[in-house]
């Protein structure tokens, strides 16, 4: 059995706030993303509000990217990720997964914002393994789809549970760092779970 330090990054490394809203923000304001890709995200957020709940049609929604060329948005998420993620990575963070890395942890970071953001931060930080929102592709575009579970609320409880047969991750041993309320489920498998800001 293994020892893991489980980091969730929107929040938590990176207080200001999530990758995903601020990398939106980052494509709008360069005029990268088409406003009938705005019309797509919130009509679908809408149907699937009724359908389901808010949390659930906005957080899974990713039709802001429909039709986008992946070379492109990749290209843009890489740059972003350099210039104001990881300067805005929690400096307490950073330590404490050097920390943990001393102590003999494995570390994981798990955010359920796109893969292209997560992925790129992930060669920053050099987890053992990083949970990412992984994103439907069809002809070298996204598709606004997910492939898999999206890693929020009580779904990463189901991924750790999956991971912990996989890499024989001992919850008792290990500890986990969140910051929000939907982080309750999954930090309650963990000996030890630290609340953060």
């Amino acid at each position: 059995m293994s020892r893991w330090a489980v980091f969730d990054v929107d929040g938590t490394l990176f207080p200001p706030s999530s990758m995903e809203k601020t990398f939106l923000g980052y494509m709008l304001r360069k005029g990268a993303i088409p406003a009938v890709n705005i019309f797509y995200y919130l009509l679908t957020g809408c149907i699937r509000t009724v359908q389901t709940d808010y949390a659930e049609s906005f957080k899974n929604n990713k039709y802001y990217l429909k039709y986008l060329p992946v070379r492109q948005v990749k290209s843009a998420a890489r740059q972003f990720v350099h210039r104001f993620v990881w300067p805005g990575i929690s400096a307490t963070g950073k330590e404490r997964i050097s920390l943990c890395r001393q102590q003999g942890y494995k570390i994981l970071i798990m955010s359920c914002s796109p893969d292209f953001l997560t992925y790129p931060l992930a060669d920053y930080l050099q987890p053992d393994l990083t949970i990412a929102a992984d994103l439907e592709v069809r002809q070298n575009r996204f598709s606004g789809e997910l492939t898999g579970l999206h890693p929020y609320g009580q779904r990463k409880t189901t991924i750790l549970n999956k991971l912990a047969k996989k890499y024989l991750l001992d919850f008792k041993q290990s500890t986990v760092f969140a910051n929000h309320h939907a982080d309750f489920d999954h930090m309650l498998l963990f000996g030890e779970a630290v609340a953060v800001n």
